[in-house]
């Protein structure tokens, strides 16, 4: 831990004595938006040493920071455009994520299957560069690949490798835990994390600076103002919303959408990552990523005009990502061979005032700051593995402004959750797991998921609803309901099943006899008559239901009561 900054002890304090706290006197930083940027806003401004509280209109990640194609990389692609910063910029955040979250970004070889000497030479190019901005902190450096690698790395694949391939590696995630992670250590250093609150208004001196806002906590219908020096916009797709609460200003973002199908492991045979051209004759390519017994596939990328709050997936988008599939594959897959889907809107950030046709490819990934009306900072555009960044460049406007240049940002060495080494962390949880009489087998995705606190977790786990699976075939615990409750700020079953696990993206009946019982524990903890646990299960399948679009939902037993 950097010097001179220390982590209140826990427990922490529940989202509704947070808001409390946050109204009780003046802040020096609101932060707008429960997503990775937003989050790593508020965990650099308290570890500067000022006193922060956070709003989220729904719940932490709950938009494309839950959605992303969980991927921690440099964006070799982007080298074809010629954008070496940014790509020095996300290989060098890569290497710090890795190793101050190594249970969450862990390495993964990408296979790029090669069929003709041009894309041979251009892919050589394009990786010895890739490795050379990495500075000698990449995973490993690219290796070419015999046709015989490709197919061990590739089992099922049938074409596009007759010259064998190369290999790079990247780092892959669990998008929603790394935000809430980053929000969790937030917390522990004393910033008030507040999901389900929705600003509805700013707060204005006589002069016109923006000091704060009005919030009101979507669970209980309460409204509260929050008074602060500072109010940063970190909403990513919903950022031209916010700013339109005070100012005219003209639309900075141009929403894309991407969308991702899931399927069992056994439908698209491979073992690492692999690249996959779309099949459309675009000239874009499409990821292969494995995912326990599941593996995804996606991404599309292209503008979006729809409900922001609600992007699904389409049959066109799907038929797209099955066409790739199926060419590269050999396969007849279809829609009704996916077991989840999940569609995300990304905030591409436009240099002009950008139209609704524009070709998302044109957009930039880079992140842009301002201040506009005085005393409310927007950050807009950027991508998951470069938030870090982002947030020191936020806090760094804030804290020049203030005169206090005098705090350097400690984040690009403060752990998120987890010190020294995976295989260090994974021996620990095994010994704990051992000593607690629970199968060794569970340590690796508890400590996956919670890091030093994966040994706590179990105990909790015992104490109350067990160590059983939630949903038989994938990783996540009984126990892990109630911890999310007690600990993580869960407050709906969408919360918990979406978010907190991934068995929404997972699990062909989205949970099954798990969703009624995800919903009772909720009830339990929070309180709830039976019109409120049916509602919440009944939102939870709304969501999941619409987001799937042509997928559908296998038979549940979502019991309910009313």
């Amino acid at each position: 831990m950097p010097t001179g900054v220390a982590a209140t002890p826990s427990p922490l304090p529940s989202r509704v004595s947070s808001l409390a706290a946050a109204a009780e006197r003046p802040l020096d930083v609101l932060v707008i938006g429960g997503g990775i940027t937003g989050v790593g806003i508020a965990l650099d401004a308290v570890t500067r040493g000022y006193r922060v509280a956070l709003v989220e209109r729904a719940d932490i990640a709950s938009g494309t920071s839950s959605r992303s194609s969980k991927l921690v990389h440099g964006g070799v692609r982007y080298l074809a455009t010629g954008d070496v910063a940014m790509v020095a910029e996300g290989v060098r955040e890569r290497d710090r994520l890795r190793h101050l979250a190594p249970h969450l970004v862990r390495p993964l070889g990408f296979v790029v299957p090669v069929d003709s000497r041009s894309m041979q030479v251009r892919l050589k190019a394009g990786m010895t560069a890739y490795d050379g901005l990495a500075l000698g902190r990449n995973v490993r450096r690219h290796r070419r690949l015999a046709v015989a690698d490709v197919l061990e790395a590739a089992p099922g694949i049938t074409t596009g490798m007759s010259l064998g391939g190369y290999r790079y590696y990247d780092c892959q995630t669990d998008d929603a835990r790394l935000t809430l992670q980053i929000a969790q250590v937030a917390r522990s250093f004393g910033a008030l994390v507040v999901n389900h609150a929705e600003v509805t208004g700013f707060r204005r001196s006589t002069g016109g600076r923006v000091v704060g806002a009005t919030v009101r906590d979507r669970l209980s219908d309460a409204t509260v103002d929050l008074d602060a020096r500072w109010t940063v916009s970190a909403a990513g797709v919903w950022a031209d919303e916010v700013r339109a609460l005070a100012t005219d200003a003209t639309a900075a973002l141009v929403p894309a959408k991407g969308v991702h199908l899931t399927f069992p492991r056994q439908a698209v045979r491979v073992n690492q990552a692999v690249a996959i051209p779309s099949g459309a004759g675009d000239g874009r390519m499409n990821f292969v990523v494995p995912w326990g017994e599941q593996v995804y596939v996606g991404t599309t990328d292209d503008t979006w005009a729809g409900d922001l709050a609600r992007p699904a997936l389409e049959q066109p988008e799907a038929d797209y990502l099955l066409g790739s599939v199926n060419a590269a594959f050999g396969t007849e897959l279809t829609v009704a061979d996916a077991i989840g889907a999940w569609a995300g809107v990304r905030p591409l950030l436009s240099a002009v005032a950008a139209t609704s046709d524009a070709a998302s490819k044109d957009l930039s990934r880079r992140h842009a700051i301002t201040e506009d009306p005085p005393g409310l900072v927007s950050v807009t555009g950027g991508k998951l593995t470069t938030y870090r960044q982002m947030a020191e460049d936020v806090v760094d406007v804030v804290s020049s402004a203030e005169g206090r240049n005098g705090r350097p940002c400690v984040t690009a060495r403060l752990p998120l959750g987890a010190r020294g080494s995976a295989e260090a962390g994974l021996a620990r949880t095994r010994e704990a797991a051992t000593a607690l009489g629970v199968d060794r087998d569970v340590a690796g995705s508890v400590y996956h998921r919670h890091g030093d606190r994966a040994a706590e977790v179990l105990m909790a786990c015992l104490d109350t609803d067990g160590t059983e699976p939630l949903v038989p075939g994938l990783p996540y615990l009984r126990g892990e309901v109630r911890w999310a409750v007690r600990h993580e700020l869960a407050c709906t079953v969408s919360d918990v099943l979406q978010r907190r696990t991934r068995v929404s993206l997972r699990h062909a009946g989205a949970g099954g006899e798990a969703i009624a019982w995800t919903a009772d524990v909720l009830a339990d903890e929070l309180g709830w008559d039976d019109g409120t646990r049916d509602a919440s299960i009944a939102a939870y399948l709304d969501e999941v239901r619409h987001e799937r679009g042509p997928v559908a939902l296998a038979a549940g037993a979502a019991v309910l009561r009313s």
